[in-house]
């Protein structure tokens, strides 16, 4: 979030710098502490010295310097107060409209970034933020703000990589290529613009391109995406290499697994069970034994078969599992003896 707000108020901290006030405001010391981006104390330093908040260049520093440090009712109240002085401007606009974004206000958010076109057509920063109040992925109105903040600045990523994947959501798959030329150019290692054309090298059947490019994601994500590996084995597949693309789908399958899969196997399972639906919560718990050798379920077929089957075999066997699913046995022997013993029993 800090990061936008930086980006929409970039030059503010220079206006504050040259502002002429009657308190003894030590300008190089507010300065330091944006530098620093210790808000929460520039904050408190302003504070400390404005005892009003009605003067135009004090609320100014005010309001940013608590958006900054992510008080944004206190930013707000301020920004408002700016509002009723300068209806127009774009900067006070735009911060109205970014906080009332965070507080999930999309259409009051629009509003404010429409006022700020009403004024100023060609203000990228407002394109872009209407851009992203469009939900639907679809929309021509997406679309209009996407394209007229892509116009205003062809090398921003965030605009390019949505852009491009609106193309490619449309089958344009040239256009969503080309946008992304510029900007990539650029900035060849940015992840947002990777994303977006690790898809369209694949559809070009560019594959060694697009494992280059995979492996650039890669190498700065410690838990690969699903999606991200899949692409990767596809790539491979496109190249028949067939034995690195076994190696990446088999890590898709593995991210594509929930490591909860095997307990809701486990409750499903019990709910079987508290039915008396005996036969189905064992198939139920064995399909969980295919995510996880989870020692519990192991336990659970093993008390089916000896208590509500009497099948004195698998019951054997499925202790048997159960035991060498244990991985501390030193913190559980008196549970191991009692199981051995139940074995020894189901023998006789």
């Amino acid at each position: 979030m800090k990061q936008l707000f930086l980006l929409i108020f970039t030059g503010i901290i220079f206006q504050f710098a040259q502002a002429q006030t009657s308190e003894k405001l030590d300008q190089e010391k507010l300065l330091q502490y944006y530098e620093a981006q210790q808000y929460h104390e520039a904050v408190q330093y302003l504070q400390s010295v404005y005892k009003d908040s009605t003067d135009v260049k004090k609320l100014k520093q005010l309001a940013y310097a608590n958006l900054m440090s992510g008080r944004l009712s206190e930013a707000e109240k301020h920004y408002l107060n700016l509002y009723r002085q300068l209806p127009e401007d774009a900067g006070v606009l735009l911060a109205l409209g970014t906080i009332s974004a965070n507080y999930g206000l999309n259409a009051k958010a629009k509003a404010y970034f429409l006022a700020v076109l009403n004024t100023d057509s060609t203000n990228f920063k407002a394109y872009k933020q209407l851009a992203k109040l469009e939900n639907d992925l679809s929309s021509t109105e997406k679309m209009t703000y996407l394209l007229k903040a892509n116009h205003l600045d062809t090398l921003d990523a965030e605009v390019c990589a949505d852009l491009s994947m609106a193309y490619f959501r449309n089958n344009q798959f040239n256009k969503a290529d080309e946008i992304l030329k510029n900007a990539l150019s650029a900035d060849s290692a940015n992840l947002l613009l990777l994303n977006a054309k690790m898809p369209i090298s694949l559809t070009f059947k560019a594959y060694s391109e697009a494992i280059a490019i995979g492996k650039k994601i890669l190498a700065t994500q410690k838990v690969p995406s699903e999606q991200l590996l899949l692409q990767m084995a596809q790539s491979y597949r496109g190249l028949r290499d067939y034995k690195n693309a076994a190696v990446y789908l088999k890590q898709a399958i593995k991210e594509g697994i929930s490591t909860k899969t095997a307990s809701y196997y486990g409750l499903l399972g019990d709910t079987y069970e508290n039915m008396n639906q005996n036969k189905e919560a064992l198939e139920v718990y064995k399909r969980g034994l295919l995510f996880e050798n989870n020692g519990s379920l192991y336990y659970n077929i093993a008390l089916i078969y000896e208590n509500k089957l009497n099948d004195k075999k698998n019951a054997i066997s499925y202790y048997s599992q159960y035991l060498n699913s244990i991985k501390e046995p030193e913190k559980q022997k008196r549970h191991i003896a009692y199981i051995k013993n139940k074995i020894e029993e189901l023998k006789r």
